[in-house]
């Protein structure tokens, strides 16, 4: 007797068995494909650096660029002293020093750790 199964394996998210050829984990619904094969997580989503200088030019001064790039406490900071006109101003020198920093330099600072 010849068998019918199609070979199956492992789901990367779940573990669960599921045929080669599935576009989707029937029990996670996780999406399969190169991703997967590659070992990169498609959760990942690296900075940009372009949308972190737009930030701390238009709304620097509630501390938007601090919160997108991930340094929470300063951004608290700026959102807390919003009212002094000072942060927008330290936001914009903010946005200068990303300009000049560069895409390696702005990859190498605040992509650490995730596949570029």
């Amino acid at each position: 007797m010849k068998s019918n199964s199609c070979p199956r394996i492992s789901c990367p998210s779940c573990l669960e068995q599921i045929p080669v050829d599935a576009r989707v984990c029937d029990h996670c619904a996780s999406v399969q494909g190169l991703e997967a094969l590659a070992g990169v997580d498609p959760s990942i989503r690296l900075k940009s650096r372009k949308l972190a200088i737009l930030f701390s030019i238009l709304l620097g001064g509630l501390g938007l660029h601090k919160f997108y790039l991930g340094q929470h406490l300063k951004g608290t900071l700026y959102l807390l002293f919003c009212w002094t006109l000072v942060p927008m101003v330290i936001g914009w020198l903010d946005a200068i020093k990303t300009i000049k920093m560069g895409p390696f330099g702005f990859a190498q600072r605040y992509n650490r750790g995730h596949a570029m």
